[in-house]
């Protein structure tokens, strides 16, 4: 009795870690497109009103970043700074291609980004500031969707943790 009591003790501590793990996604985006935001607002300061070249505005935008999306600006900054003939726009994709999977981003957070640098660095200051504005206006839109998925999903996947726990001891009981 006493061992079936510790397994079935395990089992639910276990399914619930799980439905805990899948919630906290749902937490990770919506917190990685704020992070995502204030980056871009950094960026779009050295740029703009910095007037510092891509690479290094790149690089300074990195070092600022939350963690989960400063490799994205890192990434940039290294392969532009490499000098191996990539243009602005193959060093932004290949920097997004690596990094996204490590991050709690979707594709079409993705798109997002890839459309952005198909016009990073080669129009004037007016277009860049557009470019911008763009994307402020998807990613909000994006973090307005990550609040409602968050919303409608982070109880459920807790809850369904739970009760997939204790739905597998009284099958195995």
């Amino acid at each position: 009795m006493f061992v079936k009591t510790i397994f079935s003790i395990i089992i639910i501590v276990a399914t619930a870690a799980i439905g805990y793990i899948f919630s906290y996604g749902y937490v990770q985006r919506l917190q990685q497109l704020k992070n995502l935001y204030l980056s871009f607002q950094l960026l779009e300061t050295e740029i703009i009103y910095s007037s510092n070249p891509l690479p290094i505005a790149m690089e300074r935008v990195g070092k600022k970043s939350n963690k989960y999306i400063c490799n994205i600006f890192n990434d940039t900054y290294k392969i532009l700074n490499s000098k191996i003939g990539y243009s602005i726009e193959e060093a932004w994709n290949k920097a997004i291609n690596d990094n996204l999977m490590k991050t709690s981003l979707n594709n079409e957070d993705k798109e997002i980004l890839i459309d952005f640098g198909k016009n990073l660095g080669f129009t004037d200051k007016e277009n860049q500031i557009k470019n911008f504005q763009l994307v402020y206006l998807q990613l909000q839109k994006q973090q307005k969707i990550a609040e409602q998925l968050k919303m409608k999903n982070e109880k459920m996947c807790k809850s369904l943790g739970v009760l997939i726990g204790i739905a597998i001891v009284i099958v195995l009981i």
